[in-house]
């Protein structure tokens, strides 16, 4: 099995996250999404982003190519799904996590981005950043009780779609728009909890933390967002 990276890309950290958590060997490999050479264009079957996931055909004949980070989820569960399963084996609450992960994508990461890359204070800015919060707060108040995860005592799906974001969301707009996440109230202590929770798994940390100077690296990374530019697409919502 084969993963085309780059370590700064959230989206592709989820895959990579989720191939250190169950544990499935795999050759990383670092690519530079933006260079659109025809190899990239044919790996990447077009899409010519990250991540991308190749894994040798069971006859022997031929290999599979899985884009997107979400479908990558799933073929992971599907291609292995013990141990550390990332989705329930119960039909229902399988859908419920799917809804979730749907959810920051639709409602969480848009606004993160438009937040992000909104350079001058105003109405733009003022609705990006309620958003993300209002998206935030109803992904928390559906959060087990205890947790420390989504679920419970165990990462799922969620958990990994989410960390690459919320890590974002801390470090990037501290940085450039002078905003953290509120700390008072019992929803925001329960995402506190989830948050210092996911830093210390070592899936994450593997991925983000242990990577030499990350914090630095991914600030540098992302400027030409904060100057808004950057990429167009992460900034739509369904």
């Amino acid at each position: 099995m084969k993963l085309y990276n780059a370590w700064y890309c959230p989206f592709a950290q989820r895959a990579w996250m989720a191939l250190v958590h169950k544990g499935i060997d795999f050759e990383y490999v670092e690519v530079d999404p933006y260079d659109k050479t025809d190899w990239w264009v044919r790996v990447s079957r077009g899409a010519e982003l990250v991540p991308v996931l190749v894994q040798a055909n069971s006859n022997g004949v031929g290999e599979t190519t899985i884009v997107e980070s979400n479908r990558i989820l799933e073929f992971l569960e599907d291609y292995r799904p013990e141990p550390n399963p990332i989705f329930s084996s119960d039909p229902l609450e399988c859908a419920e996590q799917k809804y979730w992960i749907d959810h920051i994508g639709n409602r969480i990461t848009p606004y993160l981005y438009r937040f992000l890359k909104a350079t001058e204070p105003g109405e733009y800015r003022d609705e990006s950043r309620e958003k993300l919060v209002a998206g935030l707060t109803m992904l928390i108040n559906a959060m087990h009780i205890e947790g420390p995860f989504f679920s419970g005592d165990e990462i799922n799906a969620v958990d990994i779609a989410l960390i690459p974001f919320a890590y974002r969301i801390d470090v990037l707009l501290k940085t450039y728009r002078n905003f953290e996440l509120p700390t008072q109230g019992e929803v925001w202590q329960r995402y506190r909890r989830w948050y210092d929770a996911m830093l210390q798994h070592p899936a994450f940390k593997v991925t983000a933390l242990d990577q030499g100077d990350y914090q630095n690296r991914l600030v540098e990374h992302y400027h030409p967002y904060s100057q808004g530019e950057g990429q167009t697409d992460v900034t739509r919502a369904n």
